[in-house]
């Protein structure tokens, strides 16, 4: 399994949220995506993007979230076309795109966020409620 720095904050979300889990690691098999969902900025957005590009973004987010290998993955940013796309994915495979964000704004958000961006970094602010979404 390739692990990216995405993957590693997510784990350490994930254990965050879920402490018996540090112990004996958690044993539920990895989740792979079965649908995509665009949460409402990120919907907004999505109506003024030409058919390719938002088709380029769900194939990567797809393919990050299943890379992961995780059962969930609570908040994780990557980026594709330009933008950084922050999404997570729940037990069931969806997989929510909750923000595209510009490069640069996205770094003023991390920078301003300070240690919490450990957390999770999105268009409104730091992430820091697992399970934003369940499908």
């Amino acid at each position: 399994m390739r692990t990216s720095p995405s993957s590693l904050v997510s784990r350490m979300i994930t254990m965050a949220a879920n402490p018996d889990m540090a112990d004996g690691g958690d044993t539920r098999p990895a989740s792979r995506v079965q649908k995509i969902v665009w949460a409402a900025q990120a919907a907004k957005l999505h109506s003024g993007l030409a058919a390719v590009v938002a088709h380029q973004i769900e194939c990567k987010v797809a393919a990050e979230l299943d890379a992961m290998e995780l059962p969930e993955v609570f908040f994780t940013s990557l980026e594709v076309a330009g933008r950084v796309v922050t999404c997570d994915l729940d037990a069931s495979g969806t997989a929510s795109i909750f923000g595209l964000i510009d490069p640069s704004e996205y770094d003023e958000l991390v920078e301003e966020a300070g240690d919490d961006a450990l957390f999770g970094v999105d268009w409104d602010g730091v992430y820091v409620t697992p399970a934003r979404t369940r499908h």
